[in-house]
């Protein structure tokens, strides 16, 4: 009995290996999109957490937008946050910093800086930013790790040129030549008591810098569009800020040193009389601008920086700290006597670094775009399959009813469907996790065009592959377990028996006499075979809609990304992706049902045959009906394609439906259309070979 079943088994793999390979494709396809691009998300959110970690970028940045912070004040931080895991202070931790931030235009050589004109040689026009910090080079700053550090070598003899690091070229910030000098000229003028009098100092200033390296900022991982903190007088929105072009680093404890010459403009014997200054020594500190804070907060390893528990920790260290230094400027003014309005300050977190955010915004992008597509591939494809297995139950009827007359126990009989429908169903789930590993990481790489990209993560993220596959696999196994429980129940003779065929009626098209009598006698025969049954013709049509209109989804994300410049450069992968894996879903879902309606239908194919029709009407027979049945879906497909639109468009951010090109609606059919016709001419040859003689004698 063992050996028969056996033997009933491997021929029905046999039988239907096509029905086998159709599973396991349509699985591979929906399963492996949605897999992949779940996982792209969670890969760019792992990756982003794991850099920023290894980086130690600053969770909070305090910005003073009047004066530089005090030691006194970085004091009053470090001995918050620089303790060590059991909140005890320790001096091995560094999680407080001071540093310095300047940002001006420059427009023709010329800028003003703290209130201060100055002429600026070398430097183009734009927004310039400029970091100080007090340390020696680029590879001893304990906050914000700057990487691909490339110095130059310093030249042989010294003329007093402060050494600058800049920001490595992009397509936005400017490329300088190695060793290249900048100059900077502007007049200081001060009040000083000289001998008990009154008198004026004005200094020409002249100094000299010396582009010393390049580096890679952590807070400067995009390529383009990064903006400075200056608004945009050109813009009405708040949001809108110039865009950065150059960064310039310096280290050391002076921004400025060097020698001056000037005048000294004093009343003597009751008349002003200038005299003049040569060789006067000039030093601005670099502890004179440190006008920022940076902060490394001591339990953030506990959070993922994009998470809700994260912001809400931020959120609450941003209140502690700006009480610290408003009870510290307090006391100042208090001991002080005077009468200042109290520092204003601005915390800058990751969600206001441009990198990180626009980053962490494109893989929120992808993500809705998954959820959203998710859906519909699950949908498409489970309705695809479960056509499959109920229809391949129907064709095993008499097999069904030998193994009940030989005693097989009707659980014994299911579990060999179910056994099939797992087969095709795993197979197909194991190959979509390295489709969707793969995919993911073609994704990922894709920001390669946007961002200096962070190493991609290790971490596992099964999250979207788990979900769909769970969903395709169960609603495979209990379709078919109801289907084969609903015909082990019947008696064997019944099964037996060649299904009894659904009554002749009228179709509803015979009903409109204006347009049925139009029709020749093959196209009434067509019409009547395609809607006498109508849950087949329904479930192909929807079946064929759905997967149009995801076709027609991935060629209008596809427009916005190429032609409306919407979205950004790194989306037009995710946007071919999506059209890449609609069109394979679209052609397997065509070629998957005509090939149901192809193995069904070999008998009457055979009897048409032996009454003599030729090859080419045998194939027009079916033709016809697949045309037809396709042509309706896709019809119905474009609005389905225009709702789906709407709700991609809504959850990205970006794009209308006013916006769409033209030629998408027409590309988006004309596709469908020709994977029919691509279809029909694979299919060609199991029309033309099937066997008359064993496909008549299969009900004897």
């Amino acid at each position: 009995m063992v050996k028969t079943y056996l033997k009933t088994f491997g021929r029905m793999f046999k039988r239907h290996a096509t029905r086998l390979i159709s599973v396991f494709l349509m699985v591979l396809v929906s399963v492996g999109f949605t897999a992949g691009i779940g996982m792209s998300t969670d890969k760019i959110n792992y990756s982003i957490s794991d850099y920023y970690a290894a980086q130690n970028v600053s969770d909070i940045i305090f910005m003073n937008t009047e004066r530089a912070f005090s030691q006194e004040q970085a004091d009053l931080l470090a001995a918050r946050y620089n303790v060590d895991e059991e909140g005890a202070p320790s001096d091995e931790e560094d999680n407080v910093l001071r540093g310095g931030m300047l940002e001006f235009q420059v427009t023709k050589g010329k800028a003003t800086v703290n209130g201060s004109e100055v002429v600026l040689a070398g430097l183009p026009d734009g927004m310039i930013r400029l970091y100080l910090f007090d340390c020696a080079s680029p590879a001893d700053l304990p906050q914000n790790f700057l990487t691909t550090i490339e110095t130059y070598d310093a030249p042989a003899e010294d003329d007093g040129a402060i050494a600058v690091y800049a920001e490595r070229s992009t397509v936005q910030l400017t490329a300088f030549d190695k060793g290249m000098r900048f100059l900077l000229q502007t007049t200081i003028e001060t009040a000083q008591e000289v001998n008990g009098a009154p008198a004026q100092i004005r200094l020409d200033v002249a100094q000299v810098y010396r582009l010393a390296g390049t580096v890679l900022n952590p807070l400067h991982m995009a390529v383009r569009d990064d903006p400075s903190y200056t608004d945009d007088p050109a813009s009405d929105a708040e949001e809108d800020m110039l865009d950065l072009t150059a960064v310039f680093y310096i280290f050391g404890e002076n921004v400025v040193d060097t020698l001056a010459d000037g005048t000294i403009a004093m009343e003597v014997g009751g008349e002003l009389r200038e005299f003049p200054l040569t060789d006067r020594e000039v030093q601005i500190p670099s502890s004179e601008l440190f006008n920022q804070l940076y902060i490394t907060l001591p339990e953030r390893d506990t959070y993922s920086p994009f998470t809700d528990d994260y912001d809400a920790y931020v959120d609450e260290e941003i209140a502690a700290v700006s009480a610290l230094l408003a009870e510290n400027a307090a006391e100042g003014t208090a001991e002080d006597g005077a009468e200042d309005a109290a520092p204003v300050y601005r915390a800058l977190t990751l969600r206001e670094n441009f990198s990180f955010a626009s980053f962490h915004e494109y893989g929120k992008k992808i993500e809705s775009i998954g959820l959203v597509l998710m859906v519909v591939f699950l949908f498409v494809t489970v309705l695809v399959v479960l056509s499959t297995m109920t229809r391949l139950l129907d064709e095993e009827r008499a097999q069904i009813a030998c193994l009940l007359t030989l005693g097989y126990s009707p659980t014994r009989i299911i579990l060999k469907y179910v056994l099939f429908a797992l087969i095709g169903t795993v197979i197909g789930g194991a190959a979509a996790v390295f489709a969707g590993q793969g995919l993911a990481y073609i994704i990922y790489s894709n920001f390669t065009w946007n961002f200096v990209l962070p190493p991609y993560s290790s971490h596992i993220a099964y999250a979207f592959y788990l979900i769909t596959f769970a969903v395709v696999l169960v609603v495979t196994l209990a379709s078919t377990a109801f289907a084969g429980y609903r015909m082990t129940h019947e008696m064997p003779a019944t099964l037996l028996r060649p299904k009894t065929p659904k009554a002749g009626k009228k179709v509803f098209l015979e009903r409109i006499p204006l347009i049925w009598n139009r029709f020749s006698f093959k196209y009434k025969s067509t019409m009547r075979n395609i809607l006498r049954f109508m849950t087949r013709f329904l479930m192909t049509v929807v079946s064929v809609a759905f997967s149009t209109a995801l076709v027609l989804a991935g060629l209008a994300v596809l427009d916005c990304c190429l032609f409306q410049n919407v979205g950004g450069t790194s989306m037009i992968a995710v946007a071919v992706i999506v059209l890449v894996f609609a069109a394979l879903l679209n052609f397997v879902v065509i070629y998957t049902l005509t090939n149901i309606n192809i193995s069904e239908r070999e008998r009457e194919l055979a009897t048409l045959k032996v009454l003599g029709y030729f090859e080419k009407e045998v194939c027009g027979y079916i033709y016809r009906e697949i045309y037809i049945t396709s042509g309706i879906g896709i019809v119905f497909g474009i609005p389905f394609g225009c709702l789906l639109c709407l709700f991609v468009f809504n959850v990205m951010g970006f794009g209308s439906i006013p916006g769409i090109g033209w030629y998408v609606w027409v590309l988006a059919p004309v596709l469908a259309v020709v994977f029919t016709i691509l279809v029909t001419l694979a299919l060609r040859r199991k029309i033309v070979k099937i066997d008359m003689n064993n496909s008549l004698k299969a009900m004897e």
